[in-house]
């Protein structure tokens, strides 16, 4: 379980975590602790938001900021993700072209929009969050596991379009028992505080509708497919509890 979990964050986070030597199958194990990774990440941008709205950290500094440092703990890779599904999206009409575009390392057009949009969103979000103090920071914790939770359920019987690549050992092979124990990470939160329970179901939608296209327009579902719904994930959670929280103050 250890090596899953360290496997996990490696991974998915830019912490200094060694799992040693690992196989198609600990990568399979691994994706259980995904939300985990997640959960780690909560941790990090909760304890900085608590530290700077504790020191009256102006609202849009602080947003830029943890916007920027969950962009620096995962190593931009979500982001890589998000950008070569939107190139690949926008940039033909035949489904073997549009792979080919994704694995191009350029960005192109709808790349740069679709990361501006997503950035744009995340920081206005988290910037309306910051104005209710404290009580935002339940929403900062779950909206990274939640979205890597629906990362691995996008993931599961779904058929991956390439002959070969890293989603190969993931796309598809996920169980039922891993998505049943990796849901436990999503469940004291959304029990306990109300806002969370909209944060898990607005980070939903991103994932069903980009895997409904994605089966469309790509034949199947990918490794950018998966970093664009964790990113859009994370983002449309946040915004589903910050509208929560409008509604309950």
């Amino acid at each position: 379980m250890f090596k899953s979990i360290g496997l996990a964050l490696s991974f998915l986070t830019c912490l200094p975590v060694n799992p040693g030597a690992v196989d198609s199958a600990d990568l399979r194990r691994a994706v259980t602790f995904f939300p985990f990774a997640g959960l780690v990440l909560g941790l990090i941008i909760t304890g900085f938001s608590w530290a700077a709205l504790t020191l009256h950290a102006p609202p849009l500094v602080l947003a830029v900021a943890v916007t920027g440092l969950l962009a620096w703990l995962t190593r931009g890779l979500h982001l890589d993700g998000v950008a070569d599904l939107a190139d690949g999206f926008g940039g033909s009409l035949e489904p073997g072209r549009r792979l080919e575009i994704m694995k191009d390392s350029s960005t192109g057009a709808f790349g740069v929009v679709a990361l501006v949009v997503l950035l744009l969103l995340k920081t206005a979000t988290l910037f309306h969050l910051f104005d209710y103090g404290l009580s935002c920071l339940p929403i900062l914790l779950m909206a990274p596991i939640s979205a890597r939770f629906w990362m691995i359920v996008t993931a599961a019987r779904a058929t991956y379009p390439r002959d070969t690549g890293t989603g190969h050992f993931i796309i598809g092979q996920v169980t039922f028992p891993q998505l049943l124990l990796s849901s436990l990470f999503l469940a004291p939160l959304c029990l306990a505080v109300l806002p969370c329970l909209a944060v898990i179901v607005c980070s939903c939608l991103p994932a069903f509708f980009l895997r409904l296209r994605a089966n469309k327009l790509l034949g199947g579902v990918t490794g950018d497919v998966l970093g664009g719904v964790t990113e859009w994930s994370e983002a449309c959670g946040l915004l589903g509890g910050l509208l929560c929280l409008g509604m309950l103050t």
